[in-house]
């Protein structure tokens, strides 16, 4: 483990690139059967082909691993169901990128509970991942040109906020 300050140990990173790990997102959702033919990804089914359950409580979101395979997905009691959809994909990132990837892939011991603290690598990491699970490039892409840009309409048809969209329009170059 390597200290950054006292008390202060360093969070595991993916040592793959961003374009990799949106790749690897991808990849997950096909292989997973969760999304359709319209790039609407079921995260509330992987999490449950998975092995997760989701647990509501007034702690921050946070991922809780117990092993691979049984896992919980902590989700405060305040927050949107949007928010709550996108937690679910960041937590996932945690899940694929920061414990299951193996130690060649991976900076940082692999700990089994992960809080949004924060900005640092693994955090962005798991951001990269959770868009990319939610809002596949190529059907992002398609749904944003069949509605002229409304940027409302695609985050309606993605299930995200207004925000989220914005951001991924603006990653893959489309006008915003």
């Amino acid at each position: 483990m390597s200290v950054m300050s006292e008390g202060a140990v360093e969070a595991p990173r993916s040592t793959l690139s961003y374009s990799a790990i949106a790749t690897y997102a991808e990849e997950i959702a096909q292989a997973h059967t969760v999304i359709d033919e319209h790039g609407y990804v079921d995260v509330h089914e992987l999490l449950k082909k998975l092995g997760g359950q989701i647990e509501f409580d007034n702690r921050p979101e946070s991922l809780e691993v117990r092993d691979p395979g049984d896992f919980t997905v902590i989700i405060p009691t305040h927050t949107s169901q949007l928010r709550d959809r996108f937690t679910i994909a960041h937590e996932l990132g945690h899940y694929f990128l920061h414990y299951r990837a193996p130690s060649s892939h991976r900076v940082g011991e692999r700990p089994s509970t992960f809080t949004r603290l924060g900005r640092n690598v693994a955090e962005t990491q798991a951001n990269v991942f959770a868009s990319n699970l939610l809002m596949p490039a190529d059907h992002f892409h398609n749904v944003f040109v069949r509605m002229d840009g409304n940027i409302a309409a695609v985050a309606q048809h993605f299930a995200v906020s207004v925000p989220a969209a914005k951001v991924r329009a603006e990653y893959l170059g489309l006008p915003t």
